[in-house]
C-alpha cells in the first residue's frame, strides 16, 4: 500500500514540474553587480538549479555532522575502554585486599 502511495506521490509531483516548466519558459536574464548579467536563462531552469543547489548544501551539511558524531563516538568509546581497564584493576586490587 504504502509503496503505491509514493508512486503516486512522484508521478504527481512529476506531472507538477512538468507543467512548471511549461508555463515558465520565458527567459530571464539575472544581473550582478558591476554591470555582469547571465545569458538569458529560463525561469524553470533557475529555480530547478537554485533547488538543486540547496539539496547539495543540505547534503554537505548533513555529511559533516555525521562525520563529526562519529569521531565524537569514537572518542567515548576509546575513554570507555580506558576507564573498563582502570576499573578492572582497582576491583583486582580491592581482591587482593580481601585474601
Amino acid at each position: 500500500m504504502l509503496k503505491v502511495i509514493k508512486t503516486i506521490f512522484f508521478t504527481l509531483l512529476f506531472i507538477v514540474g512538468i507543467t512548471f516548466a511549461m508555463n515558465n519558459s520565458e527567459g530571464i536574464v539575472l544581473k550582478y553587480y558591476f554591470g555582469l548579467q547571465t545569458p538569458e536563462v529560463p525561469i524553470f531552469l533557475l529555480v530547478l538549479f537554485s533547488v538543486l543547489f540547496g539539496v547539495l548544501l543540505a547534503g554537505a551539511g548533513y555529511i559533516f555532522d555525521q562525520w563529526s558524531l562519529k569521531r565524537a563516538l569514537r572518542e567515548r568509546e576509546r575513554e570507555i575502554v580506558s576507564l573498563q581497564k582502570e576499573l578492572k584493576a582497582h576491583r583486582d586490587r580491592a581482591t587482593e585486599n580481601k585474601e
